[in-house]
């Protein structure tokens, strides 16, 4: 295992364009209730994006962005083991066992939301709509549904945290997460996004540098330069 030299911890804003949709493992529902619910801090009652959700999207969206011949991805085909080293140190692997590089934190509904957004708004659930909606089988016949949803310009507290290892991956794996960060806003978080679903906009972005010895600090010095332009690309995303 590289050592580790420092970390990037990268803050910000997830800011719902639409509606949004991220529901339980089980979804059941009792007779009367609604049909799908969203997943909620089991703490604060608020509603939230779970980081394996957004880590899950961030890997899927880097490896089928990276690989043209997508159908027929796979991480552990020997023609794409550029793409797979790339893929692996930032997200991880169980075979071989790779640790991941990207920490993603769940990210809840901010208290600005709360207070300043949704101020005065009454909802059918503590900070959701409901959406009523129609899936139709095969036969042609309509089932209504009713689907639990986080409103557009709800806005989530956002946090990853990126561990600096080898100084020689640092300017791409920045490049990728730039990547997966652009590609996400033009694609959708959650489910149904086929729908009009889960479009968000990431705002507000700041980078912190964490040293832990006089010699990370030293051995950092050699990528000063792009540290100070990722965290430019990032303070670029505003509202």
């Amino acid at each position: 295992m590289d050592t580790l030299k420092g970390k990037l911890l990268i803050n910000g804003t997830i800011k719902l364009i639409t509606g949004l949709h991220i529901g339980t493992s089980g979804d059941f529902s009792a007779i009367g209730a609604v049909d799908s619910i969203v997943i909620r801090d089991s703490v604060t009652n608020k509603p939230m994006i779970p980081g394996s959700s957004l880590k899950g999207k961030m890997r899927y969206l880097l490896a089928r962005t990276k690989y043209s011949n997508f159908e027929n991805f796979s991480l552990d085909r020997e023609e794409i083991k550029e793409i797979q080293k790339e893929v692996y140190r930032l997200f991880g692997s169980s075979k071989p066992i790779i640790a991941s590089r990207l920490q993603f934190q769940d990210s809840l509904l901010s208290d600005k939301t709360i207070n300043e957004i949704f101020n005065g708004i009454e909802f059918d659930l503590p900070y959701t709509e409901i959406k009523y909606e129609n899936t139709i089988d095969a036969n042609g016949i309509a089932n209504p549904r009713q689907q639990e949803r986080v409103p557009a310009e709800a806005e989530f507290d956002f946090k990853i945290v990126y561990n600096i290892e080898k100084i020689e991956d640092f300017k791409e794996d920045m490049e990728n997460i730039l990547l997966m960060i652009d590609v996400l806003e033009d694609d959708y978080l959650g489910g149904h996004g086929t729908r009009g679903y889960g479009r968000i906009k990431f705002k507000n972005l700041s980078l912190e540098l964490k040293t832990y010895t006089e010699e990370n600090k030293k051995e950092l010095t050699t990528i000063e330069k792009e540290i100070n332009n990722f965290r430019k690309e990032l303070e670029s995303k505003v509202e």
